[in-house]
């Protein structure tokens, strides 16, 4: 008879085989392998003696058992999995089930493995009241049991605690079973796949979301992972039993576990972001800044050092305190963007402009997402005629400029009045953009190589004879005063 066999057999629990074989693979792993199966097994089974605690609150990863009481507020599917083990007799599929069990103090989530996560998927129903002995352990949303035995205590009153839905500015690292009711801002159109350390392929996507209080990243994992397709701007859902991590640069993140749910909410959430304003920015900021579109470049093809290819598109966003010229890259310069649209663009980095003053980077990190079509609320015109527009749709956002009255996305108040800013929407109406070679130079006068031949007036730059160069500026009877040139 096996160590393993006989350390099992030594107890008087109600216990399975599989199970214990189990709960003894956890504590090797706890131990950092610094026992091996028979030492592991003893540790198990000595631990089964003590650990009775009155209070879920009270449990601690560091007990080598523990006995409670609990009211079952959520049941989770039984998932199977596929055994990993040396001993040929062991390689078998097994089950588990999660259940959260809370009492007055808090909640917790035990877990109930093979035949005990079948009959608990079976039998347990929300209400429930348990008393659990098991091996706490600090599992992959915190704090866990593994139930070893269990039994329904109906004579048993217990007050749970019921855990509202928390604000995304109330979240903090560490929090298990949480949930936040949001709106989507931007969400992936396909799964990204990666490469286990055991060779298997897992799959992950994201979802931006938003509250009154602000906004957060969602990252959906596994089979999961395939609905942030089905999400679009605006779109307000549920998320159940969420965890918050924090990632590589400290912001938090809601990342969802097999017990997690996403569901449609009917619930009316205003997104108010708290932006930037463009006339405040300065090199090295990190900032998330609204308005509307007032140019957009075509899309350019590049190589990269690696002799790979990607894109980027140009774009100018107007807030009422000043424009910026934006860099959107790769995917983001495929995005369908158009003059007249209103924008909120989240992480956009900051940095020394091609002719002077700055210009934002839009990369992977940030996130594009258009609030409103054809919109004249920042004083820019659409490139099709106002007449056949499509008539800006309600998005849930309020005042981008972050005041205390709410922007009225149904405004018709004329844009050619005698504000001072007309003079300025005027250029902005001769805006215009040439790529060509130059052909000549003569006192500040530049000829450039384009199916018109057109002349140009550059006051900024040393142009050289020969160079391919794009201008943008300003025209005024057939002749174009360059803004920018690169």
């Amino acid at each position: 008879m096996s160590a393993i066999r006989e350390a099992y057999d030594s107890m008087d629990a109600d216990l399975e085989f599989e199970t214990f074989e189990q709960m003894v693979e956890n504590k090797i792993e706890e131990m950092s392998g610094l026992v091996d199966k028979e030492g592991a097994a003893v540790l198990v089974s000595q631990d089964f003696d003590n650990g009775a605690v009155t209070a879920i609150s009270s449990i601690d990863e560091n007990m080598d058992s523990v006995e409670f009481t609990g009211k079952v507020v959520s049941v989770g599917n039984v998932r199977t999995f596929q055994r990993d083990s040396d001993s040929d007799e062991d390689d078998s599929t097994g089950k588990v089930c999660n259940v959260d069990l809370g009492d007055e103090s808090g909640q917790i989530n035990v877990a109930f493995w093979d035949s005990m996560a079948q009959a608990a998927g079976d039998n347990l129903e929300i209400g429930d009241v348990l008393n659990v002995k098991g091996y706490p352990k600090d599992g992959f949303n915190g704090l866990q049991v593994n139930v070893k035995q269990v039994e329904k205590d109906s004579d048993a009153e217990v007050d749970v605690r019921v855990f509202d839905t928390y604000q995304i500015t109330d979240l903090e690292a560490g929090k298990t079973d949480v949930n936040v009711i949001a709106m989507v801002l931007d969400a992936d159109d396909s799964v990204h796949t990666f490469d286990r350390d055991d060779g298997t392929t897992g799959q992950v996507s994201n979802m931006l979301l938003a509250d009154e209080s602000g906004r957060i990243n969602l990252t959906l994992w596994g089979e999961k992972a395939q609905l942030s397709s089905d999400y679009d701007f605006g779109q307000v859902i549920k998320v159940v039993n969420g965890s918050v991590r924090e990632n590589d640069d400290g912001d938090l993140e809601v990342h969802t576990a097999n017990r997690t749910k996403i569901e449609d909410s009917d619930e009316q959430i205003e997104y108010r972001p708290n932006t930037d304003d463009i006339e405040t920015l300065e090199v090295g900021d990190t900032a998330t800044i609204a308005g509307g579109v007032t140019y957009v470049d075509d899309i350019n093809t590049f190589e990269r050092d690696d002799g790979s290819e990607s894109t980027v598109r140009s774009i100018n966003l107007q807030d009422g305190t000043d424009q910026i010229r934006l860099s959107l890259w790769g995917d983001m310069a495929e995005l369908e963007i158009e003059k007249a649209d209103v924008l909120v663009v989240t992480d956009v980095n900051i940095r020394d402009g091609m002719e002077g003053g700055i210009e934002g980077s839009v990369g992977w990190k940030s996130s594009v997402i258009v609030t409103e079509k054809n919109s004249q609320k920042y004083g820019s015109t659409p490139d099709n005629d106002s007449s056949t527009r499509e008539e800006s749709k309600p998005t849930g956002l309020k005042d981008y400029k972050g005041s205390d009255t709410d922007a009225d996305p149904d405004s018709t108040e004329d844009a050619t009045s005698s504000d001072p800013q007309d003079e300025e929407e005027a250029e902005d109406a001769n805006q215009v953009e040439l790529t060509g070679m130059v052909l000549g130079t003569d006192d500040g006068e530049v000829t450039i190589d384009t199916q018109s031949g057109r002349k140009i007036v550059v006051t900024s730059k040393d142009i050289r004879l020969g160079e391919e160069i794009t201008v943008r500026g300003t025209e005024e009877e057939g002749i174009i005063e360059a803004d920018e040139i690169f």
